[in-house]
């Protein structure tokens, strides 16, 4: 697993590349715990990512989770239709989209009012 980070003023963006397996695990907490306590919002891109193991998405679910109760959903991009619905399977229930504004368009979830140039 490579992981690159880039700021955008108060946004970061982490692109992952390769393999998000079981022997990444400690690296990935890190990285997802940046995301959720470190930026004010953040993007996950998933583009170059080859494979995500059980463990490794049984992590990203908890960190979208707590992002999510803490207000501030990472917007996630370049995932399958498959594994973003495991991602958030029993998360988003349209109560929640409501009171949070929550929308997934185009490939990634995340807040509407959230805008990137």
């Amino acid at each position: 697993m490579i992981c690159e980070f880039e700021q955008f003023d108060s946004v970061g963006v982490f692109t992952f590349c390769g393999e998000l397996t079981r022997e990444y695990e400690d690296e990935l907490k890190l990285v997802l715990m940046r995301a959720i306590h470190g930026i004010d919002r953040s993007v996950l891109k998933f583009n170059n990512v080859r494979r995500i193991d059980r463990k490794c998405t049984r992590l990203l679910k908890q960190a979208y989770r707590t992002s999510i109760r803490l207000k501030s959903p990472f917007i996630i991009t370049g995932l399958s239709g498959t594994l973003l619905a495991k991602l958030t399977h029993g998360i988003t229930t349209d109560k929640e989209r409501d009171n949070h504004d929550y929308s997934f368009v185009g490939g990634f979830y995340g807040s509407r009012k959230a805008a990137f140039n």
